[in-house]
């Protein structure tokens, strides 16, 4: 019985993903690895709807926010990091490590973004130009309001950069705002590849800031320019990695079935779980995890060992779940109803 992993780490892969990455490794340097490369590249021009222009490197989705961070920050005549959670704050601290001016609006811990507050900080700092925050606060699950930061931007002329490192692939509605111009993703979470590649999607307007002591890795405008090169990349890029992202990205398309099939998979999972009183955390709305709320002892322990026994796999050992007393749930790539089938039935007579 293979193990059911329902965290936000591991992407199920598609089937054309697992034959992909069965492939002999090659070069980086080849011509099969520049048209794998390009084929990609076109790929995720079609999930950010034209507009982008998507820088793939060697990396993670953290990786991802430090190319964006390095390379828009030291361009912006000042930055206002917006957080209501775990990841929130890490881009606060990424930004403020690249310039110790950078403006904080810190909301509770999952809590919605809200209006009043943004324009009240906005007033209070004129010279913002530049706006960053997370489009889906995985700690929490909850899928931010980015059509909402649009709005405020749109008058003020202020742009928007996100991390988007789990919401890419799940979230096409994301590249129609039109004042966001560069958001992040990694392989390895709802594009359902293989960790270990870095994407930043670049809105063509926007320009790298030049910067004399960036570190040599974290330069776009050199990543960039390796495109017209041999193989295209910088860094060395696993071709095995590569191929893994450019089959999951076929199968994904143009997200909408993708989206409504996790969607879908989201409300199973939601309403098992409340049936035998487990409720998720309010405002978890994105696609990809939902957060709930752990059932009082000794139940939730009798429940991780009914998973463990059924091989299933929640999330819940990170310290912001711990401390909360939380677990989430997630489901990207080849996932299916029977699959939270399984998940519920090991829970189900507790």
């Amino acid at each position: 019985m293979r193990r059911l992993e329902l965290v936000p780490t591991v992407p199920h892969l598609f089937p054309i993903t697992q034959e992909a990455i069965r492939e002999p490794l090659f070069s980086h340097r080849s011509e099969r690895f520049s048209a794998l490369f390009r084929s990609a590249a076109d790929n995720l021009r079609k999930i950010s709807g034209g507009r982008f222009h998507p820088v793939i490197a060697a990396g993670t989705g953290t990786w991802a926010n430090e190319l964006m961070v390095w390379n828009i920050v030291p361009g912006a005549r000042r930055v206002l990091v917006i957080s209501n959670g775990e990841f929130g704050d890490r881009l606060l601290k990424q930004c403020r490590n690249c310039n110790p001016e950078t403006i904080a609006l810190k909301f509770e811990w999952g809590e919605p973004i809200d209006r009043e507050k943004i324009e009240s900080c906005l007033a209070a700092h004129p010279e913002v130009d530049w706006i960053f925050g997370v489009a889906t606060e995985t700690s929490c699950g909850r899928a931010n309001n980015i059509a909402l930061l649009d709005e405020i931007a749109a008058p003020r002329g202020i742009r928007i950069a996100l991390d988007g490192v789990s919401a890419v692939g799940l979230a096409p509605e994301l590249f129609s705002n039109e004042h966001v111009h560069v958001v992040t993703a990694s392989s390895g979470k709802a594009l359902a590849g293989l960790p270990g590649i870095s994407i930043v999607l670049l809105d063509e307007s926007v320009k790298p800031a030049a910067l004399e002591n960036r570190p040599e890795a974290l330069d776009l405008a050199k990543i960039i320019a390796a495109e017209a090169s041999s193989g295209m990349v910088r860094n060395t890029l696993s071709s095995m990695q590569l191929m893994a992202l450019e089959s999951s990205l076929r199968a994904i398309g143009d997200c909408v079935d993708y989206c409504a099939r996790i969607a879908a998979l989201k409300e199973q999972t939601v309403q098992g779980l409340r049936r035998i009183g487990i409720e998720p955390l309010p405002g978890s709305n994105s696609r990809m995890v939902t957060a709930f709320r752990r059932p009082p002892e000794p139940l939730w322990n009798k429940m991780l060992k009914a998973w463990d026994a059924a091989g299933v796999d929640v999330y819940y050992r990170p310290r912001y779940l711990e401390e909360r007393r939380l677990f989430e749930i997630a489901a990207m790539g080849d996932l299916h109803p029977e699959d939270i089938d399984r998940m519920l039935a090991a829970v189900s007579d507790l």
